[in-house]
């Protein structure tokens, strides 16, 4: 651990150099170990706002529901295993399913960045060659996270703003709304993925 913290605060000391000139409230000895050292302990502490995501830890079924901007809807099934990882820093998500007779892959991860004060996420599957990220904000009295980013558009050939909410139904169940732009540059739902434990 010892050895852990020294390479941390070497790279918090080579930091400084990073830093901008412009920036008069931030000096090369605010570096020092003795003083970044503590700041750094906090970032890397996981808190309260990590505990809010044990309520997804488990395996899941999946009932998933894609919205197509031309009106059409498509339905698989699939399984989601979901854990701590990095010592309770980082949610992975595994998910296993099938989409238009195609086997579907992809894997997540969810934390609470203590820097940013907000969650956030990253995604990739087997369906796509890209990585997905969003940040957002929890709202314990809905039991929702909400969160932005940017989503692949294939059809237009760039990446698009993309909205996802996540809602604890009960003990048992999630619901996972995911929205995006359709042709008319209007917000439309996209996908919903309803979990439901298994473990």
């Amino acid at each position: 651990m010892k050895i852990r913290l020294t390479t941390a605060a070497l790279a918090a000391l080579l930091c400084a150099s990073c830093a901008s000139s412009s920036d008069s409230k931030v000096t090369a000895a605010d570096y020092a170990p003795d003083k970044a050292m503590p700041k750094w302990m906090a970032y890397m502490t996981p808190g309260p706002s990590h505990k809010v995501l044990d309520s997804k830890v488990g395996t899941w079924n999946l009932k998933v529901t894609m919205y197509n901007p031309d009106g059409s809807v498509q339905t698989s099934d699939g399984t989601s295993e979901i854990a701590w990882v990095m010592d309770g820093r980082y949610l992975q998500e595994k998910v296993n399913g099938s989409f238009e007779g195609m086997n579907f892959q992809g894997n997540g991860t969810t934390a609470f960045d203590n820097l940013k004060k907000k969650y956030v996420y990253t995604w990739f599957d087997n369906m796509g060659t890209g990585i997905m990220t969003g940040e957002g904000l929890y709202d314990p009295a809905h039991r929702t996270f909400t969160y932005y980013g940017e989503s692949p558009d294939v059809v237009k050939g760039q990446y698009v703003s993309s909205r996802s909410v996540e809602t604890q139904v009960d003990n048992n169940h999630w619901r996972m709304e995911a929205f995006g732009l359709g042709p008319d540059g209007k917000e439309m739902k996209m996908m919903e993925i309803v979990y439901t434990r298994r473990t």
